[in-house]
């Protein structure tokens, strides 16, 4: 037998309205396929054949007994645990100071970065690139890749087209934010604000 420890990255959705969820899901197809999905409320067939289809990796919880405590909304709640045999890497220009990553570089495709301290980075996040931290997180580039910011504030200055964006375990829509304008996101009463800098 082997057993090892993996990063995991989950979504808990209460499914209420079938067409919401469905609409939901197409909106978010590509960007909700990096989680493991815990589906709990209203699953039918019609919605196990879409989530099949779409090679999406899923479980229906509705009958197990999980609490999850310190969510931080009703329909879903993202967990992570780290494992750090399975970061990638440090580049040697990273550097760590006052506890602070800096990465004075872009994020290349295919690179993940996992951090629990705030994250600085002085370039873009590039398409198949996927940053995550428990912290704040400043980027001075466009973001192509995945980004997914559990602190207090992001700060970045725009999203691309293939950019996806999770900061407090909400989807923020690109439409929302601006290109080429220095942008902070932060949470109130539970509210996603965002404000030009």
């Amino acid at each position: 037998m082997i057993a090892k420890q993996k990063n995991l990255r989950v979504f808990h959705i209460s499914i209420e309205d079938k067409e919401k969820f469905v609409e939901y899901f197409k909106k978010n197809k590509l960007l909700l396929k990096e989680f493991f999905l815990l589906i709990d409320g209203k699953l039918d067939r019609d919605i196990e054949n879409l989530l099949n289809e779409s090679d999406v990796c899923f479980k229906d919880i509705s009958c197990c007994k999980i609490r999850f405590l310190g969510a931080k909304k009703v329909d879903y709640e993202e967990v992570e645990k780290k494992d750090s045999s399975e970061q990638v890497n440090r580049d040697p220009i990273k550097e760590q100071k006052n506890k602070i990553s800096i990465f004075e570089r872009p994020i290349r495709s295919g690179e993940e970065i996992n951090e629990e301290l705030p994250v600085v980075v002085f370039g873009r996040v590039n398409s198949g690139a996927k940053l995550f931290s428990s912290q704040s997180v400043s980027i001075y580039g466009i973001i192509d890749g995945l980004v997914i910011c559990e602190g207090e504030f992001l700060l970045l200055y725009g999203i691309g087209k293939r950019g996806n964006l999770i900061f407090n375990g909400e989807i923020i829509e690109r439409e929302l934010l601006k290109e080429n304008v220095l942008q902070k996101i932060s949470m109130i009463s539970n509210k996603v604000v965002i404000k030009e800098v």
